[in-house]
């Protein structure tokens, strides 16, 4: 996929932006002007266009980037073509790293070996990182891509034990007894199934009592009927996926630990699967979190919250410097933003300028507010909090709300993001498992955290 040796002859590819096409356009030989516009390209977003020697023989790939940096076009020759390449970024928006991670999504297959193409890389440490995130996301996306009847809590957690990028880091050990007392609300979404819930927990470094450490949390359901509350069969059709929050998680903590390297660093990703039997969990239930918390479940179909719950009162015991959460959390969230664009929520103004900041550069995510107001729709009579508001209304920010509440201290630094987890195609090029809201954290931690 990635190399430093340009011993073959290598193919250019021009990455060009569609505000500099005319000035790209002004240094192209006769031949190349007149090939590129007789077959119409002016750089759009997507577009590929091969150009040939008299010989038929390929010297040259364009391909556009819009005016929005959109590098599908880089992704989707790298998914379709064999053969050596080498970038040429002088007249693109992106940066060169942003190109070489777009052809790395393109090259992915599930679970089977990637494309014969191979892309030029000057440098060795950058070659080297590629190499890596490459592993990250690939194992990622292979976690959402696989079926539920492959993927279980405990075949999930199994993967994660036994893969070498885990090796070296330190694990925390609970028994389904231990799960029932510290993690019960994750239980309780979990016990309808005849795989009982697991934990994944993982820190980089051994956490001392003095230490801060960053908390990284992920929603693990892996397979999500709905409950009681059973889901339309349409919508339940791509459930597999309801892991997503986790499997993002676990890229950006390998990610972390590659780019942070003084950062402690704590993984948490509750794993259940909410199945339909007679010990599933019904409407009107109520369940207390290991601080004591009570919730009513107003509906068995908001039980990702109820994991992110209790993983966040875990986090809190570490004393974090910053929690970030992910979750395919509410269809509120992809009707307001669609499925490409995660929603975040976040209670500390700076870390939200900061990512806003980041998004001026390219747009990655879009904030959402903590509307304080709407915490009374998911009030209970017989409960501290419901897990869900059922008029209908504000679906992501009251359970970002909810979530909020299992803060012990509000001044804690938190992110929550509610995404997608797919792609029907849209995102660099892709079909299935996507990691909406992985890069523009990755670049936050990297630029801000260290």
């Amino acid at each position: 996929m990635f190399t430093n040796d340009n011993t073959e002859c290598s193919t250019k590819i021009s990455i060009i932006s569609q505000i500099k096409f005319d000035k790209w356009l002004l240094k192209q030989s006769s031949f190349i002007k007149n090939w590129s516009l007789s077959n119409n390209f002016k750089a759009e977003s997507g577009k590929i266009l091969k150009v040939p020697y008299e010989d038929g023989r390929l010297k040259e790939v364009l391909i556009g980037e819009g005016v929005d940096q959109n590098l599908d076009g880089v992704s989707s020759f790298s998914s379709l073509n064999n053969g050596n390449y080498y970038i040429f970024a002088k007249f693109a928006k992106s940066k060169e790293s942003e190109i070489h991670k777009a052809w790395a999504w393109g090259n992915y297959n599930y679970q089977s070996k990637p494309k014969k193409n191979l892309l030029y890389i000057k440098d060795q440490k950058e070659l080297e990182f590629l190499i890596f995130y490459t592993q990250c996301i690939n194992f990622s996306r292979d976690l959402i891509n696989s079926p539920a009847n492959k993927l279980n809590p405990l075949s999930y957690y199994t993967k994660i034990k036994s893969n070498q990028m885990f090796k070296k880091f330190n694990f925390v050990e609970y028994s389904e007894k231990d799960i029932g007392t510290q993690f019960p609300l994750t239980y309780a979404v979990g016990k309808s199934s005849f795989v009982k819930p697991k934990v994944i927990e993982i820190t980089n470094k051994k956490i001392l009592q003095k230490d801060k450490p960053l908390v990284i949390i992920g929603k693990g359901v892996t397979f999500d009927t709905g409950g009681v509350n059973i889901k339309p069969g349409n919508s339940m059709r791509n459930m597999k996926k309801d892991m997503g929050g986790s499997a993002i998680a676990i890229s950006l903590f390998l990610l972390a630990n590659y780019l942070l390297t003084k950062t402690k660093i704590v993984l948490i990703a509750p794993l259940a699967e909410n199945s339909v039997s007679s010990k599933s969990m019904r409407p009107g239930d109520v369940y207390q979190s290991a601080s004591g918390k009570s919730v009513e479940i107003a509906h068995t179909d908001a039980e990702g919250r109820l994991l992110l719950a209790d993983a966040i009162e875990k986090a809190m015991s570490y004393n974090p410097s910053m929690i970030i959460d992910f979750a395919t959390l509410t269809g509120a969230a992809r009707v307001a933003l669609g499925e490409d664009l995660p929603a975040y929520f976040c209670n500390n103004e700076l870390i939200a300028k900061k990512i806003d900041n980041l998004n001026k550069e390219k747009l990655r995510c879009w904030r959402l507010p903590l509307y304080q107001p709407y915490l009374k729709k998911i009030k209970s009579q017989v409960a501290e909090l419901s897990n869900a508001s059922l008029d209908g209304m504000a679906g992501s920010i009251t359970a970002a709300l909810f979530l909020k509440e299992f803060l012990n201290k509000s001044d804690t630094p938190w992110l929550h993001f509610d995404t997608y987890a797919w792609s029907h195609g849209s995102i660099l090029g892709s079909n299935g498992a996507a990691l909406q809201g992985l890069e523009i954290i990755s670049e936050f931690l990297r630029k801000n955290f260290n």
